[in-house]
């Protein structure tokens, strides 16, 4: 596995760029509203929103020590905090006020003008205070759109993963690229093509593979890498996974979290199974490469609570 490990950050390297980019990305969460402005990487310390810490986590500080090993902050409303301080001694806390009325509602002794802007030098005793006000009215009738606090705070539970468990990730994703149908097409004239097709063949000696049914099966059982939810349609075809639409898709311009993501490509990253509050999913054998309009059946039968099955039943 450490030669594997060399071999991948080598090839990586000298990828085309949206190859790389795409692998890269695999790092970043998906992001959430309000307080979380910047792509952050999914090893980060992770933000657990109040209902979540009473309701998913029963109020255990002991099992998100032992869930998140970077760390992790309980996010609250002025109102969940003031109204529950018990509950909350020796939390680590972020509060964020997001209008002037609770501003207002619940004053504090903190002198806004020197918070401190690196999350970094926060300790898990300190409280992270945060003002995110957001008023989309031009003619600022009630205030002003204000940010106050440090930058950079987290992202959502239901993204974390640890670092190694992305290298992992990364890993099954190089594989499933070198095995896209048209990889030779592009890529003979690289002068590291040979070494690629070696790391897909150690790769297969690992438990990388060896483990992991379903990567078998969206690589190798159809001859190349294949969409996870288009191959169950009756035309496989479709289902087709083109290293071109990779190295060619339209990756700049990404608007970050708060706004619907821009990264109009092809090809794009399919958890088999959906992100869920509180389990630790982002893993190597859930991600895949998918194409885009794959992703888009899966999110909307989804979100009627239909699987694909359901379409030819």
């Amino acid at each position: 596995m450490k030669n594997l490990k060399k071999s991948f950050k080598k090839l990586v390297s000298k990828s085309p760029k949206s190859a790389k980019t795409k692998i890269e990305k695999s790092k970043l969460d998906r992001g959430g509203g309000g307080v979380f402005t910047v792509r952050r990487k999914r090893s980060d310390k992770v933000i657990v929103p109040f209902t979540s810490f009473i309701n998913n986590w029963d109020k255990s500080t002991d099992l998100l020590s032992e869930t998140y090993k970077g760390g992790y902050r309980v996010l609250c409303s002025p109102s969940e905090y003031f109204n529950n301080l018990e509950t909350l001694i020796k939390v680590p806390i972020i509060i964020r006020y997001q209008t002037y009325e609770e501003l207002e509602r619940y004053p504090t002794m903190i002198d806004w003008d020197v918070v401190k802007k690196n999350r970094n030098e926060y300790s898990d005793n300190e409280i992270m205070w945060v003002i995110d006000i957001k008023n989309l009215d031009k003619h600022k009738k009630k205030g002003k759109s204000k940010y106050v606090g440090p930058k950079l705070i987290g992202q959502h539970e239901m993204d974390y993963s640890s670092d190694e468990e992305i290298l992992k990730v990364q890993m099954c994703l190089l594989f499933q690229m070198i095995n896209c149908i048209d990889f030779e097409n592009e890529m003979k004239d690289n002068p590291l093509y040979s070494e690629y097709l070696k790391y897909s063949e150690d790769f297969k000696k690992c438990e990388l593979y060896t483990d992991n049914p379903k990567l078998q099966e969206f690589t190798t059982k159809y001859g190349h890498t294949v969409c996870p939810v288009m191959i169950q349609f009756p035309n496989k075809n479709l289902s087709t996974i083109y290293f071109k639409d990779i190295i060619n898709g339209t990756i700049e311009g990404d608007d970050g979290r708060e706004n619907f993501n821009r990264t109009t490509t092809k090809i794009n990253l399919h958890h088999f199974d959906r992100l869920i509050s509180g389990k630790l999913n982002h893993n190597h054998k859930n991600v895949f490469l998918g194409t885009a309009c794959g992703n888009g059946i899966d999110a909307h039968l989804n979100m009627i609570g239909a699987t694909v099955s359901d379409l030819f039943s």
